[in-house]
């Protein structure tokens, strides 16, 4: 955003990439139908926006991997006197901010999904203490790794990840010193199965049967839990 007095609101050095203020929105679920809401700290404060994208995962791992389209914005926009006070801005100073928005009714949505995890350990056995950056990286690359064994080059999933609507979520920083994260790769965008094989328990070394409807004794061994199952 800019203003005709932007002497307040550039007051500060930014050595980002995009805006503090309502930059950084390059969010899948951001699409036709959201309500976003900006603070405002100056008169004639203006709006731009851009970088549109038809199909975008979460993260945009690979950086510049979301599809990108031509289009045009059709935008309402409405100052909400005293908004300010409803919704306090929030971040580490008083013009770096963010913004809040209601989700559209024109996401990407999926029903089936294979879900892979990664913990705050990086590959040479590092351990970073709930980094969620991390957790997620680890993610992407057991991803990479397995969709790699269905055909598909690492370099191929790892563009799939930025342009396809997976969704990665910090699914656990409670449990110290690990944080979890998780990517769900909807299963309808393959022309392929790429679910673990249903019978690959066949080709597993050492696989035993487990008895079924039986107790372990303290003398040892298996019991059955009704007496009529052992006749």
């Amino acid at each position: 955003m800019v203003s005709r007095t932007s002497s307040f609101a550039l007051n500060e050095l930014i050595q980002s990439l995009h805006a503090v203020k309502g930059g950084n929105c390059d969010i899948k679920n951001l699409s036709r139908g959201c309500t976003v809401y900006f603070p405002v700290f100056v008169d004639g404060a203006m709006l731009s926006m851009g970088d549109m994208h038809m199909s975008q995962g979460d993260g945009e791992v690979s950086f510049c991997g979301a599809i990108e389209m031509s289009g045009w914005l059709d935008l309402k926009c409405t100052v909400i006197k005293g908004g300010m006070k409803i919704l306090p801005a929030i971040g580490p100073s008083p013009l770096n901010v963010n913004p809040i928005f209601e989700i559209g009714p024109m996401e990407p949505r999926y029903s089936e999904w294979l879900v892979f995890e990664g913990i705050s350990v990086d590959e040479q056995g590092k351990q970073h203490y709930l980094d969620a950056t991390i957790a997620y990286k680890m993610a992407v690359l057991n991803c990479i790794h397995y969709l790699s064994q269905f055909g598909y080059s690492k370099e191929q999933v790892y563009l799939l990840l930025s342009c396809c609507p997976c969704e990665g979520r910090i699914s656990g920083i409670v449990d110290v010193p690990n944080a979890v994260c998780t990517l769900a790769v909807p299963l309808k965008i393959f022309d392929r199965d790429v679910t673990p094989p249903k019978d690959m328990e066949h080709f597993a070394k050492g696989i035993y049967t487990v008895k079924k409807d039986c107790c372990i004794s303290v003398e040892g061994g298996a019991v059955p839990l009704d007496p009529r199952l052992g006749k």
